[in-house]
């Protein structure tokens, strides 16, 4: 819906919830940005200006109009701006990116002696995936302070039948030669895992163990030890969205009514929405139907898909307690 900017034009704006489009005298886009309320945030440019900053102000006059595409919810508002952002790359707007596929940290438990490696693009059934992670200079170092502290394999693939250096220099437990080292390497898989999924204990350990090795002097260790607490806390945000999030997200908003988000693999698959919420059954009912068609099809995600993956897990952090969740996969709590 296309309105042109005339005086008072605001006053008649749907108090709908969406994304707004600026264009010029030409048709081109100068700015899109999107509102719980699209009236009062559009009302908002053409009164009290005198507090906008000069590069609104010079937009508002180059603006002959505004479009608005409505939505069901304010999460699906800030994706459909993410998306026509990327898209036609306005002016006004600086979220100008070069889009590429992000990494994520895979444990390979599809193997019997599980290790890590870095992936972009490659799904493997019964490894566990972690991530994904948009400044990858860090990760490569923490990854390598992860086995240097564990001492998983670093070999790829079936199990070697020799050993190779990392095993002759003890910075791995070298199952390939010690047939009976199963038991240890596994218990050192699942500290991995509790690293990598920011369990509340192990990130307490790692605390504790930087704080002695700088009040022993050994900084070295302690930088170390930083590295994997920098990883935890991190996965401890993304993990939010992508991990373990097969979830329906109900919100109640008296302005839009119930919604109910269906995010799998961190990414909205739907939104439901209810006038009236008497029981979530049939929301819920709807919401296992489109996690069935979908479970099972997480792939790497593209730069565009990991920006939504972290706008999803900021909006459901920042509104944490204004939500109900069920969690779609019954295994993993949410």
């Amino acid at each position: 819906m296309k309105y042109d900017i005339t005086p008072g034009f605001y006053l008649t704006l749907p108090e709908k919830c969406g994304v707004y489009l600026y264009r010029d005298k030409d048709e081109h886009i100068l700015y899109i940005g999107k509102a719980k309320n699209l009236k009062k945030r559009i009302s908002t440019y053409f009164y009290n200006n005198k507090q906008h900053t000069s590069k609104t102000k010079r937009m508002i006059h180059a603006a002959c109009s505004v479009e608005l595409r409505f939505t069901a919810s304010e999460l699906e508002a800030l994706l459909l701006e993410a998306r026509l952002i990327r898209h036609y790359l306005p002016l006004y707007n600086r979220a100008l990116r070069n889009y590429k596929a992000y990494p994520f940290i895979v444990l390979r438990t599809d193997q019997l002696y599980p290790y890590l490696e870095i992936s972009r693009d490659t799904v493997i059934p019964g490894a566990l995936y972690f991530g994904p992670y948009r400044k990858v200079h860090w990760l490569y170092p923490a990854v390598d302070a992860l086995n240097s502290w564990l001492k998983l394999r670093r070999c790829e693939g079936a199990l070697p039948s020799q050993s190779c250096l990392y095993a002759d220099m003890r910075q791995c437990i070298a199952p390939c030669i010690h047939s009976s080292s199963y038991t240890r390497y596994n218990a050192n898989v699942q500290k991995a895992i509790k690293v990598l999924e920011c369990n509340p204990d192990m990130r307490a350990e790692l605390e504790r163990r930087r704080d002695e090795s700088a009040a022993e002097l050994r900084f070295e260790d302690a930088q170390q030890w930083q590295k994997l607490i920098n990883l935890a806390q991190y996965n401890g945000q993304i993990k939010r969205s992508v991990a373990r999030h097969h979830a329906l997200v109900i919100s109640a908003d008296p302005e839009i009514g119930y919604i109910g988000l269906v995010i799998v693999h961190g990414r909205l698959i739907a939104t439901l929405k209810e006038e009236h919420m008497v029981n979530t059954h049939a929301m819920l009912q709807q919401a296992y139907t489109l996690y069935e068609q979908v479970k099972g099809t997480l792939h790497a995600p593209t730069i565009e898909e990991v920006d939504e993956m972290l706008i999803i897990a900021s909006w459901l952090e920042y509104h944490a307690d204004k939500l109900t969740v069920y969690p779609l996969d019954t295994s993993v709590s949410v």
